[in-house]
Order: C-alpha cells, then structure tokens, then sequence
C-alpha cells in the first residue's frame, strides 16, 4: 500500500510540475562561456593539426578564433602571455562549440596590437564534428 501511495504522489508532482518555467538573466554569451568552462576539461577533442582531423574523419565546421583583452591600454595590467593565451584558447573552443563542433584544431597564435588592451593575444583555428 505504501508503495502504491508513493507511486501516486510522484505522479502528481510530476504532473502537477509539467507546465512550469524558470526565466534567468543568463544570455547566451555567459552560457556558452560557461559551457565552455565544462568541456574544456572533458570532452572536447584537440587535434594537433588539420591533417590529423581530416585523417580521423572529422568534418571541418569552419574557422573559429578566440581574442583575449586585458587591461585598460593604460600599461596597468601586469596579466602573464601565457595567461593570455590561454584565455585566448577557452575562447577558441567555445567559438568551436558555437558552432556545433566537438573538436578543434589550433592554427596559430600571437600578440595583436589594440589600443583598449594592455595585453591581448588572437588564437585562430577550425572547428569540426567528430
């Protein structure tokens, strides 16, 4: 009987619960940034080079690059290069994730000049499927 009791009451939560929505203030870009964050670190697939994707069988998805900025142009940041660029890559691969691709290649990256930005390092690369 008790279990009889318990299957109704999570039927009628379940039921009762079917209609409802939850609004948020989060926007797509703090979304895939976050997103971004997660897969980093789990599932998304480095190839070292647009060969060894092509080889594996992956499907190129497009150009993706990923630009870090920091500071305010006024010499006061003291952020590391490989700091930068490693801010420069997370974004790299949340560009490739935008894009619908669980893989990525990293074409090059360097030092740009921008007036707004102490530091700012331009990551480029392709995305595919995989």
């Amino acid at each position: 009987m008790l279990r009889v009791f318990a299957a109704i009451s999570v039927f009628t939560a379940l039921t009762g619960c079917s209609n409802v929505t939850f609004h948020t203030d989060i926007d797509n870009d703090v979304l895939s940034e976050e997103i971004g964050t997660y897969v980093k670190k789990r599932d998304l697939q480095q190839f070292y080079s647009d060969q060894e994707a092509h080889e594996s069988g992956a499907t190129l998805l497009g150009r993706i690059e990923g630009e870090s900025c920091n500071g305010d142009g006024r010499g006061n940041s003291s952020i590391s290069y490989n700091r930068s660029k490693s801010e420069s890559i997370d974004l790299l691969k949340a560009d490739a994730m935008r894009r619908g691709g669980n893989a990525f290649t990293i074409n090059s990256c360097r030092e740009i000049s921008v007036s707004y930005c102490d530091l700012s390092v331009l990551c480029s690369g392709q995305a595919y499927d995989y």
